[in-house]
């Protein structure tokens, strides 16, 4: 492989090379090391194909999931919680909370549900929320769903519903509750999966400061499994505070 600079270099300057906006899992793998608090870093979180299987209407939950082109997994980039509702003042890559965020399906066929009033600091993209609100639906919100679509397209289904209309009949039918207990449920695991295999932050801050010889790779290794605590810590008092703000708005008005 030759590299070759195009530009002007200074006798004796260092020459430097970019590999690019990745997350310290890309690194690792590719270059075999990481970045300590990687601004690009992600956390993946997806939903096991086999509990779906198991789940109660599987079959009707997976013809939605296919109508809505959703997947059961998900890249959260830590860049998004610049815009959640605790944001890291230290941050480099601060964005408006108003800026690039993914509305919540707003298409009420009864103009009772409302736009949820957290929308603007929602950190998960709407495609992870649109798969977990069809896992986490229940009898009755399935059978809203079809009711609205056959309102929509007509019971002998003249047409096939777009993935945009499927969506906010979803949103309709069920909102954000369950998406979000399910979203909390599966961060937490995530979270107690990641503790028992190595311990805790503060335990991987202890070995990194306790061993000056460690090994280069023992060193990334550490640095990485710490970020992914660190981000599914993150991610998720993000997602447990968005729920008790839904669960809140969506508690009937006292007569």
């Amino acid at each position: 492989m030759c590299i070759v600079n195009q530009g002007r270099s200074e006798i004796s300057k260092e020459i430097t090379i970019s590999y690019g906006n990745k997350g310290n899992e890309e690194l690792l793998y590719l270059y075999g090391f990481v970045i300590e608090d990687n601004p690009d870093d992600y956390l993946m979180v997806h939903y096991p194909a086999e509990a779906l299987h198991n789940a109660p209407f599987s079959d009707s939950k997976t013809q939605l999931l296919q109508a809505q082109k959703a997947e059961l997994r998900c890249l959260l980039p830590r860049s998004l919680l610049d815009r959640g509702f605790f944001l890291d003042c230290s941050s480099e890559h601060k964005t408006s909370p108003e800026s690039s965020v993914n509305k919540t399906c707003n298409y009420s066929w009864s103009g009772q549900r409302k736009t949820p009033s957290y929308v603007n600091r929602l950190v998960f993209p709407d495609d992870l929320l649109t798969s977990l609100r069809t896992i986490a639906m229940q009898e009755g919100e399935l059978f809203k769903v079809q009711s609205l679509l056959e309102e929509l397209v007509g019971s002998e289904g003249e047409r096939e519903p777009s993935d945009i209309e499927v969506r906010a009949a979803v949103w309709e039918a069920c909102g954000d509750s369950g998406a979000l207990q399910l979203l909390v449920d599966l961060l937490n695991t995530k979270l107690m999966n990641l503790i028992e295999g190595s311990g805790t932050e503060d335990s991987d801050t202890r070995l990194l400061q306790a061993d000056s010889m460690m090994s280069k790779n023992r060193r990334a290794s550490i640095v990485y499994r710490r970020g992914q605590k660190q981000l599914t810590r993150l991610f998720l008092r993000e997602a447990e505070h968005v729920l008790q703000l839904c669960l809140d708005q969506e508690k009937p008005e006292s007569s």
